[in-house]
Protein backbone atom coordinates (compact mmCIF):
# COMPACT_ATOMS: atom_id res chain seq x y z
CA UNK A 1 0.00 0.00 0.00
CA UNK A 2 2.55 2.35 0.53
CA UNK A 3 4.44 1.92 -2.30
CA UNK A 4 1.20 2.67 -4.73
CA UNK A 5 1.12 5.90 -2.52
CA UNK A 6 4.25 6.90 -3.24
CA UNK A 7 3.93 6.30 -6.68
CA UNK A 8 0.93 8.23 -7.41
CA UNK A 9 2.18 11.30 -5.38
CA UNK A 10 5.77 11.16 -7.02
CA UNK A 11 4.13 10.68 -10.67
CA UNK A 12 1.23 12.89 -9.81
CA UNK A 13 4.65 15.95 -8.75
CA UNK A 14 6.49 14.63 -12.07
CA UNK A 15 3.31 15.70 -13.98
CA UNK A 16 2.16 18.52 -12.38
CA UNK A 17 5.39 20.01 -12.07
CA UNK A 18 5.92 19.80 -16.22
CA UNK A 19 2.85 20.91 -16.56
CA UNK A 20 3.25 23.96 -14.24
CA UNK A 21 6.57 24.74 -16.32
CA UNK A 22 4.66 24.50 -19.71
CA UNK A 23 2.10 26.90 -18.95
CA UNK A 24 4.58 29.03 -17.41
CA UNK A 25 7.00 28.83 -20.47
CA UNK A 26 4.60 28.75 -23.27
CA UNK A 27 1.03 30.51 -22.24
CA UNK A 28 1.66 32.69 -19.58
CA UNK A 29 1.80 36.67 -20.53
CA UNK A 30 4.96 37.64 -18.36
CA UNK A 31 6.87 34.02 -17.28
CA UNK A 32 6.88 33.95 -13.17
CA UNK A 33 9.99 32.71 -12.33
CA UNK A 34 9.41 31.93 -8.44
CA UNK A 35 6.21 29.76 -10.25
CA UNK A 36 8.73 27.81 -12.77
CA UNK A 37 11.26 27.88 -10.07
CA UNK A 38 8.58 25.62 -7.72
CA UNK A 39 7.86 23.15 -10.69
CA UNK A 40 11.18 22.65 -11.51
CA UNK A 41 11.62 21.47 -7.69
CA UNK A 42 8.34 19.23 -8.27
CA UNK A 43 9.72 17.71 -11.12
CA UNK A 44 13.21 16.98 -9.62
CA UNK A 45 11.56 15.92 -6.23
CA UNK A 46 9.19 13.51 -8.25
CA UNK A 47 11.94 12.44 -10.60
CA UNK A 48 14.22 11.45 -8.05
CA UNK A 49 11.59 9.59 -5.76
CA UNK A 50 10.39 7.55 -8.93
CA UNK A 51 14.14 6.66 -9.34
CA UNK A 52 14.84 6.01 -6.03
CA UNK A 53 12.32 3.67 -5.03
CA UNK A 54 10.98 2.18 -8.88
CA UNK A 55 13.05 2.78 -11.87
CA UNK A 56 16.64 2.00 -9.88
CA UNK A 57 15.23 -1.47 -8.18
CA UNK A 58 13.67 -2.52 -11.30
CA UNK A 59 17.08 -1.97 -12.97
CA UNK A 60 19.36 -3.51 -10.11
CA UNK A 61 21.12 -0.43 -10.28
CA UNK A 62 22.83 0.75 -6.76
CA UNK A 63 21.82 3.97 -4.85
CA UNK A 64 23.40 5.63 -2.53
CA UNK A 65 20.46 4.34 -0.24
CA UNK A 66 21.16 0.74 -0.75
CA UNK A 67 24.26 1.01 1.53
CA UNK A 68 27.69 -0.16 0.10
Amino acid sequence: MRKAILFILSSAMLVGGLYWISFEVLWAAPPRYKLMAGGVLAVLLGAYLLWIDFVAPMLRVKTWEDGR
